[in-house]
């Protein structure tokens, strides 16, 4: 997922700056309790320069993340490790560590795929 800074996404009308560097991390086991339990540890998989958008609330919505949650679009393009990456992955974009609660390819923009990630909103569970 190694791109150069700030390469356009979409050819069209609307042009999106891959501006923001993300992370993608992946959950390893790495070792064992004294009891033989797993123990584990987020491990990165992968870097790339995504465009970043907020989720209206009628897409939180249809993903079931409506309520106390903050929750962000992120575009990277469209290469075998973006499509390796699943729904128990999490990604660090913008200072902050996010769960992806949905991917696939972007139903509009060719060559990219989209991530939908949320995360508890500051104050919300104080």
């Amino acid at each position: 997922m190694a791109q150069s800074q700030g390469a356009p996404l979409s050819r069209g009308r609307e042009v999106l700056l891959r501006d923001r560097l993300v992370v993608f991390e992946r959950s390893v086991e790495t070792g064992r309790t004294a009891l033989n339990e797993p123990t584990y540890q987020w491990s990165e998989i992968g870097r790339s320069w995504a465009a970043v958008e907020d989720l209206g609330a009628q897409e939180q919505v249809a993903l079931q993340i409506e309520g106390l949650v903050a929750a962000v679009r992120v575009l990277v393009l469209d290469t075998p490790q973006a499509r390796s990456i699943t729904l128990a992955d999490r990604l660090q974009v913008l200072g902050e560590t996010w769960d992806i609660v949905g991917r696939g390819p972007h139903a509009v923009r060719r060559g990219v795929f989209a991530f939908a990630a949320a995360r508890a909103a500051p104050g919300a569970l104080s």
